[in-house]
């Protein structure tokens, strides 16, 4: 029988639906309720790893190490608290998984590496001079005050309590670069979340890197690292070691079309969860007009494959570049035409298109303000102009007062607005 494994799924807060749907169709789940502040499910599982690894709507899983509300926030009673966390942690199955997903990553990654298990104290009848330690560990911090004014301690101090703790317990030496096992604290206000990372490189398929772009919307991309990349010659200092990036240790960083990016790239997972709000059917074509790298037409065709067809645009030139590199890519499972156009006079047909689905600009690096409140607008009656009467459905993130006007007001004898909520792209941990 296999063993049941208990995650945690992080993804866009308010997306939390799409992943939800995914967990009920993954054998062997069942969700755990009760984590309401933070984007994600918590869930315990039977399927194996490479299945779990496949869940689109999630941004990352995470191995679980526990949940607390109403933690102390003044300094010596927090840090009192969180020295204590790991005496608290059932750590074998937590490094079974651990373990369990290095060797799914790397099969030769547990080569050489001594049994994270046989270092903690209790835990195995071996004598303690036997074990090379070879594993080392980090904990990183993040904290934000929601509701409350401030917490007696930073998320550095935060850190350092459960590291104590950890090391005092596990015997593992810390280290803050050249790490293979990472924990990561999130504190919202009182509640802290306690999980461990499973995922610690992303796409390593080799990627083209765009070069002399000064744009803020500069495709930039992720670089394999080579082994021995380290080694300089002895007359230079030696630079000190890479430690995983936290960018390429996500799920979604594993899609395949992921070749280029600009500064405002939207998550695959995020594209995921918005094709499924706005239902798309084989056979849809799928529009994005303010497309950047063109991750939304790419996740329908890389999840729907020649069933659908996408169409991507942008005015800025090095958005249409990225998109162009990620669309030809030569491993798209369908077609994706990418065009440079102004959003706000499309040049396609009028009731042509069947989804339009468009993270619109917003933010200090999407350009001036005041000219997303009147460029969002016009690109709104563009949308509603090729949409299919009667059948066709737009999903716009937006930021904008003017927008939100154009839709219920100016343009309501022809759009039914069907939902409006919020979706938390990210939470600014401090």
């Amino acid at each position: 029988m296999a063993a049941v494994a208990h995650y945690w799924a992080s993804c866009a807060g308010g997306l939390e639906f799409a992943l939800l749907k995914e967990l009920e169709n993954l054998e062997g789940t069942s969700i755990i309720p009760g984590i309401d502040s933070y984007g994600g499910v918590q869930f315990r599982t039977t399927s194996a790893p490479q299945k779990v690894a496949e869940l689109r709507s999630a941004d990352n899983v995470y191995a679980f190490l526990s949940h607390h509300k109403k933690i102390p926030v003044d300094k010596e009673s927090g840090m009192a608290f969180l020295g204590s966390l790991a005496g608290k942690i059932d750590w074998e199955p937590v490094m079974q998984l651990h373990r369990l997903w290095q060797e799914t990553e790397e099969p030769d990654s547990s080569s050489g590496i001594s049994d994270p298990l046989l270092t903690i104290n209790g835990m195995a009848n071996v004598e303690q001079t036997h074990v090379t330690p070879q594993r080392s560990f980090r904990v990183t911090g993040n904290r934000i005050c929601k509701d409350m004014k401030k917490h007696g301690y930073t998320s550095m101090d935060a850190a350092a309590a459960i590291g104590d703790g950890m090391h005092e317990l596990l015997g593992w030496p810390a280290d803050m670069r050249s790490f293979n096992v990472e924990v990561l604290a999130w504190i919202i206000d009182d509640e802290l979340l306690l999980v461990l990372a499973l995922i610690y490189s992303g796409n390593k398929k080799k990627t083209k890197n765009l070069q002399n772009v000064s744009n803020i919307n500069e495709p930039c991309a992720e670089v394999e690292d080579v082994e021995g990349s380290e080694q300089v010659k002895s007359t230079k200092k030696k630079r000190p070691a890479e430690r995983p990036s936290r960018a390429d240790a996500q799920l979604y960083s594993r899609r395949p079309y992921r070749k280029a990016l600009v500064h405002t790239s939207l998550k695959p997972s995020t594209a995921y969860g918005l094709l499924q709000l706005a239902d798309v059917q084989p056979g849809d074509i799928v529009l994005d007009p303010m497309c950047g790298c063109g991750t939304i037409p790419l996740e329908a065709i890389n999840w729907l494959g020649t069933r659908v067809m996408g169409l991507a645009g942008d005015f800025v030139d090095t958005a249409v570049e990225a998109a162009n590199i990620n669309a030809t890519a030569g491993e798209s499972p369908g077609h994706c035409d990418v065009v440079r156009w102004d959003a706000s006079m499309l040049p396609l047909r009028t009731a042509s298109i069947d989804r339009v689905i468009c993270d619109m600009p917003f933010g200090n690096r999407c350009g001036n303000h005041k000219v997303r409140e009147v460029l969002c607008p016009r690109v709104v009656k563009q949308v509603v102009r090729v949409l299919r009467p009667g059948s066709g459905i737009a999903v716009l993130m937006a930021q904008s007062k003017t927008m939100k006007e154009e839709i219920e007001v100016n343009q309501k004898a022809y759009l039914n607005l069907q939902k409006h909520f919020y979706v938390y792209m990210e939470v600014k941990f401090h």
